[in-house]
């Protein structure tokens, strides 16, 4: 499905390739139920959550793509480099952002550009004394780990709702 597939061009092939489809009442995005919603809504319920308790948000990513990533493993026989493909896609199909990923030995430098999550954020909170992408952070987290089958730590070292020009994170075993 993803033979050097831009995510300019990915919402189509989904689309195409029925990937993404409503079924009796309910968004399918492969297979999963999704939905739609706005930045605001989605960041205006993180930035309360990480009020509250920044474990929590990190716990949220985490949960959110530990169930999928043996999904995106099995569609590629554990081909690493296909699947992370296809995450960027999603990522990026989803109003995420686009994800670069930079592998040295053990620690994984993953950018990401733009990062709607950290522009709304400042929108709607204002400037951050720190970083502020924890869901994003504990996704990762749950990529790596599941991924590569070693358990890693993640954490955003630049935010742009810090006024950094991008989001990074480092992941490190």
């Amino acid at each position: 499905m993803l033979n050097e597939v831009s995510p300019n061009n990915f919402l189509n092939e989904m689309l195409l390739t029925k990937n993404i489809k409503f079924e009796n009442n309910r968004l399918l995005l492969m297979n999963r139920p999704g939905v739609l919603i706005n930045m605001s809504i989605f960041v205006s319920l993180i930035g309360k959550l990480i009020k509250y308790d920044e474990n929590e948000a990190y716990n949220a990513g985490s949960i959110s793509i530990a169930g999928i990533v043996g999904d995106y493993k099995n569609r590629f026989d554990n081909n690493i480099n296909k699947t992370l493909d296809l995450v960027s896609n999603v990522v990026a199909t989803s109003g995420l952002g686009k994800l670069v990923f930079n592998f040295n030995k053990d620690k994984v430098l993953t950018t990401l550009n733009p990062s709607p999550l950290a522009e709304a954020y400042l929108n709607i909170f204002g400037k951050s004394e720190k970083p502020v992408c924890f869901f994003l952070a504990g996704g990762l987290n749950s990529l790596f780990t599941g991924l590569l089958d070693k358990k890693y730590s993640t954490k955003e070292i630049y935010c742009k709702a810090k006024g950094d020009a991008e989001c990074k994170f480092i992941s490190e075993i």
